[in-house]
């Protein structure tokens, strides 16, 4: 089984689909998954956001998004925190 990405935009309180507060992602393969969000080092690091989401205790809301969305959301994201 070739590896399944699926991409979330986070849309914690004050943020919209068009304006995310974060992105996160879950990688599939034949040995499981493995969930992660991006951070402001543009670096993808462990998350469990996803699996709350799923069950209904996550505070911010998650959107599948396309591939295309999560690479326009990295670049907005590289200019945003450009300078943190």
């Amino acid at each position: 089984m070739p590896e399944k990405i699926t991409y979330y935009a986070i849309i914690a309180p004050r943020f919209t689909r068009e304006n995310p507060s974060g992105l996160a992602r879950r990688r599939e393969d034949e040995s499981g998954w493995d969930d992660e969000a991006l951070g402001k080092s543009l670096e993808w690091h462990p998350t469990s956001l996803i699996v709350e989401w799923e069950y209904g205790q996550a505070t911010e809301d998650l959107e599948k998004i396309s591939e295309a969305e999560a690479n326009e959301l990295i670049e907005r994201f590289r200019e945003r925190w450009a300078n943190l």
